[in-house]
Formats: structure tokens, sequence, C-alpha cells
């Protein structure tokens, strides 16, 4: 019977995925599967079989270790349950194990030796710390969080849901998934961006499929409609986990309020594209902005005016640079006022700016706009009679005296040419 049970425990040696060792009432090792022997950065059972962890560990602190506990559960008599210990692999790589150690006894009772078990858990043990994690994110919930909903991707239900104002906003409260993607799609404005199309399309099937890729986690950041009727910027974070209770596909979806992160982003990315003095776009920007509006607005009527001070360089010689740049920012807002918000008003040179009048209802207006420019321009003017500063317009219409911003470019530089030439302080039409 013993030589059956000792084959039995051989051939079990032999074969399993489990570190399995065996040491003697003096911990020398008398046994060990190959798991064991890799754990250890051994390349067989020779190695260790013979040796105590003294001989066997580089690691002379962590060897001194094993010995001390080995010989406190020797003492005492008891074993060990399921202890979480971290291992390394045969690429020294850190991993997690559940040990058991059993106490073995003869025929008396007296402890001869130590069987140790030990399970690679460490796809297990960080599942569940990350789960801890996301759960500790859910119940305490952070200032800057308006809303955490935790959703169980296999039963597709919301397990758990979290919600709080920021500054008397927040996302409305839902009993169901669908309810959940339906809120977040009509609180979207921008339905082009990322994250509408991704909750028009936020099915079971989907979040199981990013589930199942190996992806744990997604970030959307976009404009939100939220309770208190104002548009805020918001982030949204995805976390994939696998519930460790049910063993269910979840996801962790939470929405972060980034508006003030936001809108100082967006005053930086604003500055970059203004004219630092004038405060209106700088020349760059200028020329993409109505490129983009010729490629979006093809075949309808608008009109580039060019605009450029007259006698200005009479104005900087006898009052200075520093009044110059004065009646220039007076100058361009004069210029902001005269056209709508959603027209491009630029500065291109020195004294030079453009201005774009987008979907002019017909040339007439398209005059009109520079007869009253002429006149609010007069105003700035007026301080400095006696430089006779006024200002010359040149104007070009698209499509017809052009279809791409370089030819309505050069039209409008030679009406202005003509403007400058008739005597300044009027408007010319390109012919």
């Amino acid at each position: 019977m013993n030589n059956l049970i000792g084959a039995a425990f051989e051939a079990m040696v032999a074969n399993t995925r489990d570190m399995i060792f065996v040491k003697n009432a003096d911990l020398v090792y008398v046994a060990a599967s190959q798991p064991f022997v890799k754990m250890v950065g051994k390349k067989s059972p020779d190695e260790i079989i013979g040796k105590t962890d003294m001989e066997i560990f580089d690691d002379e602190n962590l060897a001194k270790r094993y010995v001390k506990d080995d010989k406190k559960l020797l003492r005492k008599g008891d074993g060990l349950k399921d202890y979480i210990e971290p291992i390394t692999d045969e690429d020294g790589q850190h991993r997690y194990g559940s040990t058991s150690k059993y106490i073995l006894s003869d025929e008396d009772g007296k402890a001869i030796g130590i069987l140790g078990i030990t399970r690679d858990i460490t796809k297990d043990y960080l599942a569940r710390q990350n789960y801890q994690k996301e759960l500790k994110y859910l119940f305490e919930l952070p200032e800057d969080i308006y809303a955490v909903s935790y959703i169980d991707i296999d039963d597709w239900r919301i397990i758990s849901q979290r919600r709080h104002d920021i500054n008397n906003g927040t996302l409305q409260a839902c009993q169901t998934v669908e309810e959940l993607a339906e809120a977040a799609v009509s609180s979207i404005p921008d339905k082009e961006c990322a994250a509408s199309k991704f909750y028009r399309n936020f099915t079971q099937e989907l979040l199981r499929s990013i589930f199942e890729s190996g992806r744990t986690h997604m970030m959307f950041k976009y404009e939100r409609v939220l309770s208190d009727g104002e548009k805020h910027w918001v982030q949204n974070e995805l976390r994939f986990m696998t519930d460790v209770d049910s063993g269910h596909a979840c996801v962790m979806l939470s929405a972060k309020n980034i508006d003030a992160e936001k809108q100082e982003e967006q005053k930086l990315l604003l500055a970059a594209k203004m004219d630092k003095m004038t405060m209106v776009l700088n020349r760059d920007t200028t020329m993409e902005y109505i490129r983009q509006i010729f490629r979006r607005e093809e075949g309808k009527l608008h009109a580039l005016f060019m605009v450029d001070v007259d006698n200005f360089k009479a104005l900087n010689d006898n009052y200075g640079h520093q009044v110059g740049d004065e009646f220039l920012i007076a100058f361009a807002s004069e210029l902001k006022k005269s056209f709508r918000d959603s027209d491009v008003i630029g500065r291109v040179g020195g004294d030079e700016f453009f201005a774009l009048m987008r979907n002019a209802q017909d040339v007439r207006a398209i005059e009109n706009k520079a007869k009253h420019l002429l006149a609010s321009i007069q105003r700035v003017c007026r301080e400095y009679q006696d430089v006779h500063l006024s200002c010359s317009i040149g104007v070009s219409v698209y499509p017809k005296d052009g279809d791409c911003l370089e030819a309505l470019y050069s039209k409008a530089d030679d009406a202005l040419y003509q403007a400058k030439n008739e005597g300044k302080n009027k408007y010319v039409m390109a012919e």
C-alpha cells in the first residue's frame, strides 16, 4: 500500500502544474515538482533535492524567512492554509501564489516533514485587487465625479449607481442600461463626436466584444448638457473587469467634471490662434478658417474684404509706435463690431486686415456692408485728423471672382490697389 501511495505521489509531482515540494524535519528538500523548480530559478529537481533553502535561494533574507516560518510550523504542528505571497517565475517576473503547507507525521504523530503546495493565482489576485479598487471608487465617490454606474454586461443591468451635484449640475438618474444610453445621446449637443457615436451603439454585444478583446480602459471627452441646462465638459471613463463574485463581465462607467480644465485648455488654444495685440485672428488661422468655410459651404455667397489703413505711416511718424498700436487695437475692435460672430476677422499684415462676410444675401448686401464699414472706421480715425487717417477696402465675391482663397485674395488686392489710386477712403468691388 505504501508503495502504491509513493508511486501515486511521484506521478502527481511529475505531472502537476502546481508548485509542490516536500521537506524533511531538517528542512532539506526531498521532492519537488517541475513548476516549483522553475519558480526557484533551477532547471531540474536534482538541483534542489538534498539542499536547504539557504543553498538554493540567492536572496538570503528570503531563505531565512522560509526557514523561520517552516521551523515554526514544525514546532506548533499546525499547517498553513491559502497564504497569499509573492513568487517569481523562471523569467524573474513578480507573480502571486496561494500556498498551503501540511505537516507530515509518522505513526506516532511525530512531525517528520512538510508538504507545500503553491498555486499561481496572479490573474485572479490582480483581478480582485483591481475589483476592490474600483468598488472603492464607486462607494467613495470623488468630489470631481458627477456619477458612477456599475454595469453587469452579462446580465445587462445596472448593479449600482452613485451621483452627486457639482455646481448645481449632475447626470440624469437611470434605472436601465438603455435609459442610460438614451440620456447620454440626448444630452450631447455634438452628434458627430466620438462619445455620441459610442452611446448610439451602446449595446450588450458592443461592450462584450470590447471586454473579450482584452481592452480594460476607454475614455471620451465631450460637452454634455447637465441637469442645470448648461453645457459642461465631461470625461467618461469605462473600466472593464470581471466581477469576482459572479464571474460576470462588468464595466465601471464614470463621468468626471473637466469643465474648468477644458476651458483653460481652449483659452490656450485660442491664444495661439490670435494676433496678440489686436486680439483678432492671426494670419495663418485666418487663412485656414476661410479655406475651411469654402470647403464646407461651397456654392454659398461669401465676400472677402481686404481693409488697409490709409496714411498709417504718418500716424507712427507723428505720434510714435505706441499710439500707432493703440489705433490698430481700436481699428480691429471696430472691425469686429461691424461683422457677425460667424464671420472671420483677421490681421494679415501690419495695418492690413481680412474680413470674410459669410452667407451674404446678395451683392447689394455686400456693398452696404462696405459702406457701413467705411463710416464706422471714420469714428476711429476722427481723433487723428491732422494725419488724414482713413481706410481703403477691396472686395471680392465667392464664387463669382474665384473658387479658392488665392484667387479671391488676388482680386481683392487689385481692388484695394484701385481704391488707393482713386484717392483712398473708399471701397472698390473686384471686376
